[in-house]
């Protein structure tokens, strides 16, 4: 008779039948090696396969009794660390009350300094994610040989942007581009980067071989749609734009670029609508802003004072917004109120101001359309990224949000 091994579920030592605990760790055996159908019949021996069987049995055993140790390690952890944080939570709190009786100033100002610490880290480490995510996509998707020469050229072009050595980190980033051409996501994180850094013609070139390879993608649709839209190429523009429409991520920018472009088109119903669309139920300056220009445009002045007014109740400072306001009074004969409105545009001093140019003259000269859409009749005009720099920026910011 062919004598069947005994596994040990812990050490895996071979034991004779019948014995209760393992000759060599004396751990307790759990397996039963006959069934209890033929436990008492000595007539019949189990084959070779139930005894592998009975190895593999084993095994899972020992692989059971390993995973509820370390869950049973894992439990006893968490409930360290979480009676941890509790005695921290109520450390804090008794700080905090007593800093608040004795001063309640300072206790505010600590209480915001440690949310605004908080959100930074939080921006800090969703940032470095979003890095992370970016160049292993742009590494992944390269093909063809020289991997590591690519990666390396990647990294360093990455690099050299960080450190603001923006000419030398392009140059290294279009070598890596030559070594895998149809890499769209490494030519889209190009493009953001030269679109950043008001390098637009680079960044169109760039969204166009991109979109050749991969032409469904929504960061390209929506940075080559505003960049058509910026050198007022409505139509190309539009094309790609109108299908990020309906997307909520996009919606708000789509319509706040179509707003632009039904102005440069001097279509104000359009953009009056395409703007208001962007605004929903926020009160965002700029848009106010805008939306008071379209209507100075349409010439209905009441409407125009009002979403001024709401510009200037967000942002004081909002030097073009309180000169639009003096325009509009001036016309309305309103002298004095279009004095006090002109003065507050001078008194805030905001950089990058449009109305800088004609508070300067001597002579009351008048711009021939609304402040935001003076620069659309320039020669080489760009719709967004010309004019006040405070609308430059809000654009750009909006963009970049719409994107990520």
């Amino acid at each position: 008779m062919e004598k069947i091994t005994y596994y040990c579920q812990k050490c895996r030592a071979a034991n004779d039948p019948g014995e209760v605990n393992c000759w060599q760790c004396g751990t307790r055996l759990m397996l039963v090696v006959f069934p209890p159908s033929v436990r008492h019949e000595e007539g019949i021996v189990p084959s070779f396969y139930e005894d592998h069987l009975l190895e593999r049995v084993s095994l899972l055993e020992l692989r059971l009794a390993q995973v509820t140790e370390q869950l049973a390690m894992a439990y006893e952890f968490i409930q360290r660390e979480i009676k941890s944080f509790q005695r921290d939570h109520v450390l804090m709190q008794s700080f905090f009350e007593t800093l608040e009786r004795v001063n309640p100033d300072f206790s505010e100002l600590l209480s915001r300094e440690c949310i605004e610490i908080y959100g930074e880290k939080n921006a800090i480490r969703a940032n470095e994610d979003k890095k992370l995510l970016e160049l292993r996509e742009i590494l992944g998707r390269h093909e063809n040989p020289q991997t590591e020469l690519f990666t390396h050229l990647v990294r360093e072009g990455i690099r050299l942007l960080e450190e603001d050595e923006e000419k030398q980190g392009f140059r290294t980033l279009d070598r890596a581009v030559l070594l895998s051409p149809k890499n769209a996501p490494l030519l889209v994180f190009i493009a953001k980067k030269q679109f950043g850094a008001e390098k637009f013609d680079e960044a169109r070139e760039n969204l166009e071989k991109a979109f050749e390879i991969a032409p469904h993608d929504p960061q390209i649709l929506l940075l080559l749609g505003v960049l058509y839209a910026d050198r007022g190429m409505a139509e190309k523009a539009r094309k790609l734009l109108s299908v990020l429409a309906n997307d909520p991520q996009t919606a708000v920018c789509v319509n706040l670029i179509w707003g632009v472009l039904a102005a440069f088109e001097e279509n104000w119903t359009e953009s009056l609508a395409a703007l208001k669309e962007s605004l929903g139920k926020n009160d965002i300056p700029e848009i106010h802003y805008l939306i008071g220009s379209v209507y100075y445009q349409l010439g209905r002045r009441k409407s125009a004072i009002r979403h001024l007014k709401k510009a200037i109740e967000e942002d004081l400072r909002f030097s073009d917004a309180w000169f639009m306001l003096s325009l509009i009074y001036q016309s309305l004969n309103r002298t004095e109120k279009a004095k006090q409105a002109r003065q507050a545009a001078l008194e805030a001093r905001e950089a990058g101001a449009q109305c800088l140019e004609f508070l300067k003259r001597e002579n009351e000269i008048l711009p021939e359309k609304a402040l935001p859409f003076v620069h659309f009749n320039r020669e080489n005009k760009r719709l967004l990224s010309q004019g006040s720099l405070r609308l430059n920026k809000f654009f750009r910011e909006n963009i970049f949000k719409a994107v990520e």
